[in-house]
């Protein structure tokens, strides 16, 4: 008989979020479709009839234990059960414009501003992205450059591919380098700029966080890349549920139905 293949790590975590503390997996016999898991909702329903321990050798069952010991069997959704996807249908129809021809017009279009607080954030597709203080539409004080454009997501490269982060986000990066010196790091700050589709807005800053002193994230919504396959939003499902029942031994299997009978 051949073995079976365990989980991967990721069927691990899906489950323990899924189930909250408390709730350590015992055992699975089922890998999770990573893409699905990442568009789909999902409702757990424990099931008051219980079953056999073991009785179920399928691939969309997996194993695990409340904090009281108590073992359940759940069984996954058919959309999250399998081996990671290959590429959606609809990338391997689209044969529009690459993400950097879309974005390519916004080298040409003015800068993008947005005041945050004290500071202006100045993005420039492709060239610098600049901090600065306004007071009455002029620049007071020093002007810091955040960084200069370095690179873009590639999204043709097999490494990228295998990361799957962008595609599963739903956004397209671009790396900026070596800007001004940072007085707390004593390096150059630096900043990713991540853009994410919104239908029938224009460009716009929606975001600007410093989630490390000096290293930046400006998140840009644009509609120029919203009929890209792995950048459109994905569409809204229904949740799927993951339905667990009291997994017992054949001892307690057995005590179980007697009960019933007597009932």
């Amino acid at each position: 008989m051949a073995a079976r293949r365990g989980p991967g790590p990721v069927a691990v975590l899906a489950l323990l979020a899924l189930l909250g503390p408390g709730w350590p997996l015992r055992g699975a016999r089922a890998a999770l479709n990573l893409q699905e898991l990442s568009e789909l909702k999902y409702g757990l329903e424990i099931l008051a009839e219980p079953v056999l321990a073991g009785q179920h050798q399928a691939e969309d069952v997996v194993t695990v234990a409340s904090r009281f010991k108590q073992r359940y069997e759940c069984r996954l959704p058919p959309a999250a059960v399998g081996p990671p996807p290959g590429p959606p249908r609809d990338l391997r129809l689209y044969n529009g414009s690459g993400v950097a021809e879309l974005l390519r017009p916004m080298g040409t279009a003015p800068c993008l501003l947005k005041t945050k607080d004290w500071w202006t954030y100045e993005f420039c597709y492709g060239k610098h992205i600049q901090q600065y203080h306004l007071e009455e539409s002029e620049i007071k004080g020093d002007v810091l450059v955040l960084g200069y454009y370095q690179s873009a997501f590639d999204w043709d490269d097999e490494t990228a591919k295998a990361s799957k982060q962008h595609q599963l986000r739903r956004y397209h990066s671009q790396s900026y380098v070596n800007g001004s010196r940072c007085d707390l790091t004593g390096r150059a700050r630096e900043a990713e700029v991540r853009f994410l589709c919104e239908e029938g807005a224009g460009d716009y800053i929606a975001r600007v966080d410093e989630p490390q002193s000096c290293s930046y994230v400006l998140t840009v919504h644009t509609t120029r890349i919203c009929h890209h396959p792995f950048l459109r939003p994905a569409p809204g499902l229904a949740p799927q549920p993951i339905r667990c029942q009291p997994a017992l031994s054949p001892a307690q299997y057995v005590q179980y139905v007697r009960a019933q009978v007597c009932e």
